[in-house]
């Protein structure tokens, strides 16, 4: 009976919902421990590690123009292991939790869960790479999971609106998507009143998820006002080449891939391509009032925000795209969807065009999770063969020759900021001319590479007693072409190249050590 019963025990392991999940959090643990920060991902930690009080991290976060939610989890996880780790560690529980969440709640097939969990978002951008970007995936997840509980209460949803403001400005559009679908919801299907004032609370539970949404909103618009120097200016109110670029970025959401907006050709190409996968989509959740609200919702917010503020820069920006496109399927096929009146179940009789439409769909669906799979388990797997940056193989060769008490000078600052961090020093940035680690965006100028040489001719001659400095270089400085060994001489200053470091996913981040000495 023993045997049989831990035999029983074991194939239930196996099962797809147990494996898959157990493999994606196994990877994720090995990856947290071998990934390599880059920049931006130092920048969240060097953050919160040189805040010593919440006024300080406050004050160290706000020019960053982002919500402070990230930096004050890192703050409370910090002294855990005293170094990046406990930022990788808890980024990765988050991680864990949001697609734990996904495998027991979302009733796609396991196939397809698989395939989504695997995929470049959950897998890689959003769960090796240590950013803000996993709470919006975590907080979405949370209230799809959560979604049945809006018959009884509007807290819960109202937690995670108020949160996902305070994760990121994008992540506005989801909790925009998240409010408009409720609302909408409350006003067409009288179950859905009638069922939630069956708590003799409804009264308060409404007032109190209204004011918890108002204060972590208004607490999170006082975040991001805190700068405003990283807004898109369009040149006029409508600029056709602007639009179909913005077009493209939801193109990328669904398939990875961002048309060239220098050509007109790839505009119009995908912009034709998307239009016809935004019809496919509405065309399958027109069955659900609430979850096509909340994909119309928080494709037109996101956009908007796209072409009138911030275009945003990279896949982990377009990447909100895809999570609404995920998370309505979810909201759609929802178990608690069945016993909604307003749920529409149209026939071919009726509509005959959309319902060839919504025929479309599972391949659409298949076809972007495929794309997806492909480009996260290759990153991921890439990952642990190259670094993403050579910081951390630089700052270790530091500590191998013992110069860590040497005067360092550093630049750029925004690149170097990840040496720094691994060191634990401070550098001198000749950016913002003095002594830090992260990048200090408020009192930054940025420079000219080429300025290089006049920058460090200029820090030896405000420190008539220095006779000695090391320089940690970004690819691209105005020293080109030393080899490990040569040297040139810059006015009084004697440069001497002594290693390099190139093995590196991102070009800025392959660095270049040389001696600089005052030559008497």
């Amino acid at each position: 009976m023993t045997k049989e019963l831990t035999g029983f025990k074991f194939i239930e392991l196996l099962k797809p919902n147990k494996i898959f999940p157990f493999l994606f959090i196994f990877i994720g643990l090995l990856g947290a421990f071998n990934h390599v920060l880059w920049r931006d991902e130092m920048q969240g930690w060097l953050v919160a590690w040189r805040s010593d009080t919440w006024v300080e991290l406050w004050q160290n976060n706000a020019p960053s123009g982002h919500p402070v939610l990230w930096s004050a989890l890192i703050y409370l996880v910090k002294g855990f292991t005293g170094n990046p780790l406990s930022m990788q560690l808890l980024h990765w529980g988050l991680g864990s939790t949001a697609i734990l969440c996904f495998w027991r709640w979302n009733p796609l097939p396991a196939w397809q869960k698989a395939l989504f969990s695997f995929g470049y978002f959950p897998f890689w951008e959003y769960f090796l790479i240590c950013r803000h970007y996993v709470l919006a995936e975590l907080l979405t997840f949370v209230f799809c999971s959560s979604y049945p509980l809006r018959r009884r209460t509007y807290i819960p949803a109202a937690i995670c609106i108020g949160l996902l403001t305070n994760t990121h400005a994008f992540a506005w559009s989801l909790a925009f998507a998240i409010g408009l679908a409720l609302l909408f919801e409350w006003c067409i299907s009288p179950l859905q009143r009638s069922t939630y004032k069956l708590n003799k609370l409804w009264h308060f539970d409404l007032f109190f998820s209204f004011l918890l949404i108002l204060i972590l909103a208004g607490f999170a618009a006082f975040s991001l006002f805190q700068v405003s120097d990283s807004v898109d200016q369009i040149p006029s109110l409508f600029d056709l080449r602007h639009f179909l670029r913005v077009f493209g970025r939801i193109f990328g959401g669904y398939l990875l891939i961002i048309p060239n907006y220098n050509n007109w050709l790839d505009l119009f190409v995908c912009g034709i391509i998307t239009s016809g996968m935004l019809s496919i989509t509405i065309a399958f959740l027109r069955r659900s009032p609430v979850a096509l609200t909340f994909f119309l919702g928080g494709i037109v917010s996101l956009f908007l925000f796209n072409y009138f503020i911030y275009l945003g820069v990279g896949s982990r920006h377009y990447g909100y795209y895809y999570l609404m496109f995920i998370s309505s399927i979810w909201l759609a096929i929802h178990p608690s969807n069945k016993d909604n009146s307003n749920v529409q179940n149209y026939s071919p009789r009726s509509n005959p065009f959309l319902l060839k439409l919504n025929s479309f769909f599972p391949i659409l669906l298949t076809f972007s999770l495929a794309v997806h799979f492909g480009a996260g388990v290759h990153r991921t797997m890439y990952d642990f063969y190259r670094p993403y940056s050579a910081g951390k193989a630089t700052a270790a060769y530091i500590k191998e020759k013992g110069w860590t008490d040497a005067e360092i000078f550093g630049s750029r600052d925004v690149e170097v900021s990840t040496v720094a961090g691994y060191l634990d020093k401070d550098f001198y940035y000749p950016e913002i001319q003095g002594y830090g680690s992260y990048a200090q965006w408020k009192k930054r100028k940025s420079l000219n590479r080429e300025e290089t040489l006049e920058q460090l001719q200029s820090y030896f001659e405000g420190k008539p007693s220095l006779n000695k400095a090391l320089l940690v270089l970004s690819r691209g400085s105005s020293i080109k072409g030393l080899e490990p060994g040569q040297a040139i001489i810059n006015g009084n200053i004697r440069i001497l190249a002594d290693q390099k470091f190139e093995k590196s996913w991102t070009d800025p981040e392959r660095f270049y050590l040389y001696w600089a000495e005052r030559l008497q």
